[in-house]
């Protein structure tokens, strides 16, 4: 955690949340080196690749750092990639790739950045379907928000099975499993950094979040799971999830697409500042 606060973190990815939870499908490996906070990822089934160095970065220890992750990729067979790199930490590798080209940009995962007080207010032209989803939604249905506590942790599993199994989500070993992770931080919540909160619509929780802040002025979502038989349920919850816990954060990352139309649409639709692309860079 240290290492993180000192790098300022961009992409979603780099909370200790994230590494957590998602830790048994990338079987991270860790080690200090320069004082740099090293980590590389094995997913199964996929090439190695380590991320950004984190800590406190200057170019004559990275320099120092990048070669020896480099000797020990090729000590294992293979070859150099460093991924979920952002578009400001390219400068670091310009000098290890033999061109442009081997800084691939990766669009799917590649993370949606807003302003939290547009998606708290929604005013605009813009945002007036985001309004007459939640204006339907609060004419037919009694709701409370309900922070997240460890004693709601059972409801929230039973959303995210409940949700799984509309989505036939059955995860086999080594599979990328959006389930596993998320049971993961929901597990062990009381631990991590994290806030929370679930929907209790017409006698029953029907929605969960949670999320923590990334760095300084944003907030990250990293779970929003909700009953979809319930029209304008998905957008009630961001709307006042951001309104109860995170108006003081100036930015939220709502993550990333996975290049799935659906997701893609739905992101866009809440109208982005900007993204936070991110490469993969095949080094020399």
């Amino acid at each position: 955690d240290r290492h993180l606060k000192l790098h300022n973190p961009q992409v979603s990815e780099l909370t200790f949340t994230n590494l957590f939870a998602w830790r048994n499908f990338y079987r991270f490996k860790s080690a200090e080196i320069n004082g740099l906070l090293c980590i590389i990822a094995r997913p199964c089934g996929s090439e190695p690749y380590a991320l950004m160095p984190i800590g406190s970065l200057d170019s004559e220890v990275f320099e120092d750092t990048y070669k020896e992750l480099r000797d020990y990729f090729k000590q294992m067979g293979w070859k150099p990639v460093f991924k979920k790199i952002a578009h400001d930490e390219l400068v670091y590798f310009k000098t290890h790739v033999n061109s442009d080209e081997d800084m691939v940009y990766d669009r799917d995962n590649s993370d949606y950045l807003y302003s939290t007080m547009d998606l708290i207010h929604l005013k605009g032209k813009k945002y007036d379907g985001k309004r007459n989803h939640i204006n339907k939604f609060k004419s037919k249905y009694d709701f409370s928000y309900v922070p997240l506590e460890c004693s709601l942790i059972d409801e929230c599993s039973r959303i995210m099975e409940e949700w799984c199994r509309e989505k036939n989500c059955n995860c086999q070993e080594g599979d990328y499993c959006e389930r596993q992770a998320n049971m993961e931080l929901l597990k062990n919540f009381r631990y991590l950094e994290c806030k929370g909160a679930l929907l209790y619509v017409n006698g029953r929780y029907e929605a969960f979040t949670a999320g923590e802040m990334l760095n300084g002025d944003t907030a990250v979502i990293h779970i929003e799971k909700a009953n979809t038989a319930i029209p304008g349920l998905y957008t009630v919850i961001n709307q006042q999830f951001l309104e109860k816990e995170w108006k003081d954060a100036a930015y939220v990352n709502r993550e990333q697409d996975l290049g799935l139309e659906g997701m893609r649409k739905a992101k866009l639709s809440y109208n982005p500042l900007k993204m936070v692309d991110k490469y993969t860079v095949y080094t020399c």
